[in-house]
Order: structure tokens, then sequence, then C-alpha cells
């Protein structure tokens, strides 16, 4: 065994240090967090909150299980699916009194709230976004007790927020710029020793000096103030640190927010691969970087994979950050191509960096360490991992030269140090030279989805392993942006053995088609598969079963369709084809293609009556 020395221990130290939301703070520093896309419950408690469920439970994504609830029904919001950028957001309404309590919340002098949220209106003079008070004042309607508060007035529609200080002064935000009814913004309130100050998507909105330091607070209300001033509207994301965070790190926060939710920066928006020219990069934004001598952040990783670390290496100047997120895809194997020489396989997701100065022109920050935690992804070898990076950002890996050289340091965390390939706009992942003893892994072997009917389709998967698998749900798209839930499959929780399963659509419309599936943690974080596509545009007419096919195929008419007088089949070139169509049953004709040449084929289909041909579009 590899004897511990003082990097290990360093770069373990990092690790524990820098999970919090883009990659800033700790369990220590991050007391609470919350988003919507995940460990949201419905009123059983059990099961993961689907659209328009009421919410008895937001989990605390910190490590400080902090969980937000509220004990009855009536006050409870409700959850409101692809509303942000694809994502849900816990709905409030006024005149439920909706809101949802932490307690036991580990506090300290100073803070730093952010919230993402949109009003539908003001009902009330302040409705309340968040309110922090001592123990089993949570819902305080005394000013006297409202430690800590974010709130929005209804006279002028400008955020503001209040601080007491620990000799009982009341300090209130200055209140200085308006916001719109159904617009979202990232709101930050940064309780320092100096002052109090308020940020509306990064810029400066308001202050108050403080001169002493903020009263403690353990109670949190997320939807509500003084007990009666509720929100009416939606959040998408709760943090709270007990500590002010520097200018680094709240800009690094604020772009971990801001590419999640689609959101643009008023100032300070640096993180720019989250747009959709870039490939919309924007899932895990984490970044690293320095605004001066005094005010930095040298390491991160955030609720992703890859820890980046600059603390070891010169190079980082004054106004340099680099900030990198990634694709949204599986971390898996199977199915990749696009390899270089000597790598048998990589990961789907990919990642990209922004390496920029504060004005977005791009630097270079010097070397890195860039750290890989595969802790939950079966056997790893070290000697078998390789860094790839997409050094002529041509958006391939094949022709690219893989860096080698992995260390263990242990914890699952596997570090390639002094790294200087990463350069802004620069894609990244992760492959192996030997799929046998490092798989990576290849968890989902496969996802198809086949018409089963005219307006029926079969969803079919396979996974070699599973660890924490709640279950899985296969969603249905026409546009690639709006996903509806179609099925639900409970999964094994833990398995080492190949498992099958199969699902139906049985309400699929007259379309172009897309499925996803989205594989659901025990914790309620998930997975989402690559997608695949099936065409029922003809569905009116019939469908081919199965397809792509290489042997007998099946037509089956639709119901109320009229009778099949002949089928023709077309080539690419625009022949016509022998075929010997046979009647199978009352709705299907059966023909064969295990003859024919791989390639895309059109079946004619000729049916009773004046209409011309059907035509259905059939893989070899």
């Amino acid at each position: 065994m590899r004897a511990l020395t003082l990097p290990v221990l360093f770069i373990a130290t990092l690790l524990a240090a820098q999970t919090g939301p883009g990659g800033v703070g700790s369990s220590a520093t991050n007391v609470i967090w919350l988003s919507a896309d995940q460990g949201v419950y419905n009123n059983a408690g059990t099961t993961f909150a689907g659209n328009g469920d009421n919410v008895r439970q937001w989990n605390d994504r910190s490590g400080n299980a902090r969980h937000a609830g509220e004990a009855n029904v009536a006050n409870r919001p409700n959850l409101a699916t692809a509303v942000l950028n694809g994502r849900p957001v816990v709905r409030f309404t006024a005149a439920n009194n909706d809101r949802l309590i932490s307690t036991g919340l580990t506090t300290a002098d100073q803070a730093s709230a952010w919230v993402v949220t949109r009003y539908t209106s003001l009902p009330s003079p302040n409705p309340g976004l968040l309110q922090g008070a001592a123990s089993g004042n949570a819902l305080a309607a005394d000013a006297a007790l409202k430690n800590l508060g974010m709130w929005v007035s209804s006279s002028n529609t400008r955020p503001w927020g209040r601080g007491i200080r620990s000799d009982g002064t009341m300090l209130e935000i200055s209140q200085t710029t308006n916001t719109s009814a159904g617009t979202f913004y990232i709101l930050n309130n940064n309780y320092g020793a100096s002052q109090i100050q308020q940020y509306i998507n990064n810029s400066a909105a308001g202050s108050v000096a403080t001169n002493g330091t903020l009263r403690s607070w353990t109670d949190l209300c997320v939807g509500m103030q003084a007990g009666s001033e509720g929100w009416n509207g939606d959040i998408a994301e709760v943090i709270l640190f007990n500590t002010a965070l520097n200018a680094t790190q709240r800009l690094v926060v604020a772009n971990y927010l801001a590419a999640k939710y689609g959101l643009t920066l008023g100032t300070g928006d640096l993180y720019t691969q989250d747009n959709p020219g870039a490939g919309n990069h924007d899932h895990d934004v984490a970044g690293i970087g320095r605004t001066s001598s005094s005010d930095m952040h040298t390491a991160a990783r955030g609720s992703g994979h890859v820890l980046v670390s600059k603390a070891a290496h010169s190079g980082l100047q004054d106004n340099e950050f680099l900030l990198w997120g990634h694709d949204g895809g599986a971390l898996g194997t199977w199915g990749v191509g696009d390899l270089p020489s000597g790598v048998q396989g990589r990961w789907q997701r990919v990642w990209r960096v922004s390496e920029v100065n504060a004005s977005g022109s791009s630097v270079n920050v010097g070397d890195v360490d860039m750290s890989f935690d595969l802790s939950d992804l079966g056997a790893v070898t070290a000697s078998h991992l390789r860094l790839l990076v997409d050094t002529d950002n041509d958006g391939l890996f094949a022709d690219e030269t893989p860096i080698s050289g992995a260390v263990n340091d242990g914890g699952g965390m596997y570090r390639f140090a002094a790294v200087s390939a990463l350069q802004n706009g620069r894609r990244f992942t992760l492959g192996t030279s030997n799929l046998s003893s490092t798989p990576l892994p290849v968890e989902l072997l496969h996802f198809t989805a086949d018409p089963a009917g005219p307006a029926s389709v079969r969803l079919s998967w396979a996974t070699a392993s599973e660890h924490n698998n709640a279950g899985f749900t296969v969603e249905r798209s026409k546009d690639l942006h709006t996903w509806t839930t179609v099925a639900h499959v409970t999964g094994a929780g833990d398995a080492q053995t190949t498992l099958n399963y199969d699902a139906m659509d049985h309400q699929a419309p007259p379309a172009l088609l897309y499925y996803r599936l989205r594989q659901i943690d025990l914790d309620g974080s998930s997975l989402l598969s690559a997608t695949v596509s099936v065409d029922l545009r003809h569905s009116a007419i019939a469908v081919l079963v199965p397809n792509p096919a290489d042997g007998p195929v099946d037509l089956v008419l639709a119901p109320g369709a009229a009778p099949v007088l002949g089928l023709d089949l077309v080539d690419g070139s625009g022949r016509v084809l022998p075929l010997a169509p046979m009647p199978n049953g009352n709705d299907r004709w059966r023909f064969d293609v295990s003859m024919l040449a791989p390639g895309a084929y059109v079946v004619r289909v000729h049916q009773a009556g004046d209409k011309p041909p059907g035509q259905l579009r059939l893989l070899r």
C-alpha cells in the first residue's frame, strides 16, 4: 500500500472542503442547500414528487440533512416541472400560507443567502422568500426576532431584507432595484462584517453598513416572513452559507446558478459554455479564480465528479477565472465512439471550460490539478485512466493524444497533476485504456424505442449494474425541449448482474417522438440517458414492427384503417423491389427483409379508396 504523503492529505482536504454549490464551501459553511431538481418529496413522504404534487419535504443537499418540511398539508407548496430551463420549481401560494421550515442550522456571525425565484404577484406589503430566526421562531412576526430575511416590497417591487446585529440593532438593506412579475431573478444578500450587500443577477442592488456581527439563527422559513406575508410564486433554489462569500466566490456561485437556469447575469456573466451554440454544458458548473491577492478561490468541485485545484501551481492573476460544466451525458462508456488510439472507452459526459478574465476575454491561468471522483463507479486501475482534452476544439477526441499518469489519492479520487491542456472553450472527458479492468463503467447497456402499434411505443433497456437505484422514469418529447413522463419503473436498488426492463407508451401521438430514460437514485438525484427517436407520423395508416429489422416485419394497421390492396418496397435509388406480403391476422401483413442490403427503404401502402398510397420508412 502506498504511504500517505502530505499532497494526498492536501487533496483530500480540498475534496472535503469544496463540495458546495459551484464548488464553494463545505457542509460546515454551506448550512443548507435546496434545489427543486433533487430530493423533493410528496405527501406520502416516500415518493419523489411529480408535477402538481404537494411538497411534504425538500431535502437538504449540503450534507447537513437539515431538510425543509411542513406538517400541515394545507400549508404545503407544490412542485411544477419543466418551468425554468427545463427544470422544476417549488410553487408557493400566498393565499394558502405555503411554507417549508428547516430547523437546527449551524449559523455564525456572517451569512450569504441566495434564492432563484420569481413572483406572480405581491399580495402583502413584504412577501418573504426567507426568514431566519432563533429556535422556535421561524414564523415570528416580531421584527426583533427576524435575525435574517429576504423580502420584496409590494409598494415598489424592490427586493430588500434585514439583518439583526448581535447587540439587537436592526439593519435594513436599502431598496434600489425594481423587479417585474413573471421574471426569474438570482437574489443574493451577503452579510459581511462591515456591511450587508444585496445583488440581483450579480449586480449591486442596495447595502447597509453593519459595524458589527450578525446575530445567530437556527430556524429558517422558506416562502414566508412574519408568519403571514407569503410568497406568491416559484422558487427553484435556496442556498445559505454561515459566512460572507468573497467577490470571487460570489461570482462562481452566480455563474453556477445562471448556467443551470438559463439566466443572464447583469455583471460577471463569464461562463458561456452553457449557451446552445456552445453545446449546453450547463450541468454542475463550478469554478476557481482570483479577484485580488486577498480575494480568491483556488479549488472547487461542487456537486459533480471533477475537482480542479490551482493551489499547488502559480500563474493565476487578478481578475482571472476558470469555470467548467458538463452536457449531462451519462457516466458510462456504452455506445460511445470517437476514441483516440490506445483508448478503449470514454465517458459519454463531456465538460467544457471558460478560462477568461473579468471582461470575458481568454486568458491562461496556468497549470491545474484535475481529480475525478470514481468512488461509486466500480473497479479502477489508475494507470488505465486517460484524460482526454479536445485541444484543437473541433468537437472530436479521436485526433487527440490521451493524457496518462493519474495518481490514486484515496477515497475514490484520481488526480492528473499539472495539467496545462485546458484553455478557454476546450472540451474534456475521461477515458480508459482497459475496459475489462477499468470499465468506468458500462452501466446502461442499451435503451431503445420501437413502434408497437399505431399509437404505442415499446421502450426497452438493460443495466449491467445498479447502485442505490430507486427506479426509472421514461420521458417523451416532440421538440427536445418539453418532456412528459410516460412511465415509471421500480429499480433493483443494488445489483451486479444484467437486468432487463420494458415499458409501454400507449398514448403516443402520430409524430416524430424522442424518448429518454431518467434513472433516479434513492436520494432523489437523477441521471439522464442519451435520447432515442421513433417516427409515428404515419401511424394513422399503420406501423412497421420491428423497425429497424433484419428478418420478418409486420405492417400493423391502425384501427378502422381501409383494407390493404398491396405493398411496394422502394430503395434509396427509387427502384421498386419485389415484396411478397402475406396476411398475418385481421389487422397485419408480414414480409421478410433478411435478403435486403442494409439501408433505408420506403414501404408504400396501397389501400382501398382514392387516396394516394401511404409511405412508411423502414430501416434494414
